[in-house]
């Protein structure tokens, strides 16, 4: 929100902050007849009156601001503008500011928010299906020369989609690619794969066959613009195969993990397949949590961020557009669906940010300088940058405010997620 404000700064405050700079500038100034360090201060106010009252003016300002967030409760996001500056003659120093602030609002209640999550475990029948999967890598195929398709099978295909006679990239540009069109794509004929009804529309379809097929998207598709849409697909055969599995014994094991046997593999795949659970777990708790969040919450958002927030996000889904090779002419047609789609989101993303940023002021969450220190060294080595070059290119764009941010958002979340009540169901019970 955009609020005016008028400040007056004590004289006494002023009066010491001049005297601040004034040995600041005396320590530093290089004026002949005089030794560093020993020139008057008056010496220094005259020569540099102009400097010294620009500094003493920031400083003033900074200081009233830091002030108005601890004592009036104002969060100021960033100053707009500063305006009738004047130093009075009885010393103190006297301003108006516009500035933008964050919006007020009181928290539900956060903590213990109930929330639905599978099962940690890995039984037998999920390692039995991994293991499947990493056989599914080493497979031969071989090509169907003497039958049509069948379920199972492998049909390499070329299609595309349309509704009501138009390409889906101009219903709905921010789709997945592999809904609006292919070439050369292996599907593997089975129901639980790609669109209900499509696979199954293939079978007893032979090579060099072209097919019309008609599907429903579902209604949890991910797209909302597409949930319940008919998709005419006009689909090329251009191959069908057959997929020979491994055998799963010691010598797949070798395959997959040198020296290793085949109980040594499982024993290292259901370990991995236990930490995938953790970290999904853990977003499943995270998205429930803010979910429910958000749905107590409706305050009006600062313009400026949610416009700023929406650009940003208009320029990935345009990017993205781009890259999966959707003319340019098409995505001018779509305009106004991507700003649509995009603001949305970003409202989402601004109210959701306010919200961690309160509950971190509520609960007094910080980060210590180790723990910067330490992600700054994390990205050091991410990026293969000398530490000490990385800290001057973060001095220069202020990149320590964001790590330091990114993280007490972390940690925030990470609060809001030990405090959650958890109930364990199965997976088709989480809603996710």
């Amino acid at each position: 929100m955009q609020n005016a404000l008028r400040v007056e700064v004590p004289a006494e405050d002023i009066a010491a902050e001049r005297k601040n700079i004034i040995k600041l500038y005396s320590s530093k100034a290089k004026i002949p007849g005089f030794r560093a360090g020993k020139i008057p201060a008056a010496v220094i106010e005259k020569r540099y009156k102009e400097e010294i009252e620009g500094e003493l003016e920031n400083r003033a300002v900074s200081l009233c601001l830091k002030q108005g967030n601890e004592e009036e409760k104002l969060e100021i996001i960033r100053v707009i503008r500063v305006t009738d500056q004047s130093h009075n003659p009885d010393g103190t120093f006297t301003f108006t500011t516009e500035v933008l602030t964050a919006p007020q609002f009181e928290l539900p209640e956060y903590k213990g928010i109930q929330v639905k999550v599978p099962p940690l475990d890995v039984t037998d029948e999920q390692l039995a299906e991994a293991l499947d999967q990493m056989r599914e890598r080493f497979s031969d195929y071989k090509d169907i020369e003497d039958r049509s398709a069948a379920m199972g099978d492998f049909a390499v295909i070329n299609y595309k989609g349309s509704i009501d006679g138009s390409p889906i990239g101009e219903i709905a540009p921010a789709a997945p690619a592999t809904i609006a069109q292919n070439t050369g794509f292996w599907l593997r004929m089975d129901e639980g794969t790609f669109l209900p009804g499509f696979c199954a529309a293939l079978v007893g379809a032979n090579n060099d066959d072209t097919k019309e097929i008609s599907v429903t998207i579902p209604d949890n598709f991910p797209d909302e613009q597409l949930r319940g849409q008919q998709v005419d697909y006009s689909v090329e055969i251009v191959g069908l195969k057959e997929q020979v599995l491994p055998e799963l014994n010691d010598d797949f094991a070798a395959k997959i993990e040198a020296g290793k046997t085949l109980d040594e593999v499982k024993d290292s795949l259901r370990n991995q397949m236990l930490d995938q659970r953790k970290g999904y777990r853990q977003e499943l708790i995270t998205n429930q949590v803010l979910d429910k969040l958000n749905s107590e919450l409706d305050f009006e958002l600062p313009k400026e961020i949610v416009q700023r927030e929406t650009q940003s996000r208009v320029d990935e889904i345009v990017n993205s557009n781009s890259e999966r090779g959707i003319a340019q002419e098409e995505i001018v047609q779509n305009q106004e669906k991507i700003i649509q789609a995009a603001g949305q989101q970003a409202a989402l993303s601004v109210r959701t940010s306010f919200i961690i940023e309160q509950i971190a002021e509520a609960e007094d969450i910080k980060v210590d300088r180790d723990e910067l220190m330490g992600r700054v060294a994390e990205i050091a080595a991410r990026n293969n940058t000398p530490v000490k070059k990385l800290f001057k290119q973060l001095q220069k764009q202020d990149g320590f405010g964001r790590i330091h941010s990114s993280l007490r958002i972390q940690k925030t979340i990470a609060f809001l997620r030990d405090s959650a009540v958890i109930e364990e169901v199965e997976p088709e019970e989480t809603g996710k």
